[in-house]
């Protein structure tokens, strides 16, 4: 008994090997998920709602302003390393970190404060800018 012969011309190979790569793509494709652990990597979540002075305020100002605005002579005669002085101009600090016409932009030469960082001096300062 003879095995039957099949004979694949280049136009049917080519539309098998056509239809074995779009199966084979929507398999793998099929199989990505996002993992919220691996986007976020390093990133942490913002918590603009429980804020204390000294866990979250003055790290902020630490970080972005206290280069400038701290020591002897700080710039624009606003120390930003202290308590007393961010409460006694957090008035003229909001205006220039909240980028308000009248205001010197701060950072300056900077970008903006993030949303999160903003946020915490806001509701720290609604929250009667206690020294906590």
């Amino acid at each position: 008994m003879e095995c039957p012969t099949i004979k694949l011309t280049m136009k049917t190979l080519s539309k098998i090997l056509l239809l074995v790569a779009i199966a084979f793509t929507l398999v793998l494709g099929g199989c990505y998920y996002d993992n919220e652990d691996d986007l976020y990597l390093g990133m942490s979540v913002c918590d603009s709602t429980n804020v204390t002075y000294s866990a979250s305020v003055a790290p902020v100002f630490s970080e972005f302003c206290n280069t400038c605005h701290s020591g002897g002579t700080p710039s624009g005669s606003i120390s930003t390393d202290s308590y007393a002085s961010v409460k006694a101009n957090i008035a003229r600090i909001q205006g220039a970190i909240n980028h308000q016409t009248g205001y010197s932009q701060m950072p300056q030469g900077g970008s903006k404060l993030s949303g999160c960082d903003l946020g915490k001096i806001r509701n720290w300062v609604s929250q009667g800018m206690v020294n906590n």
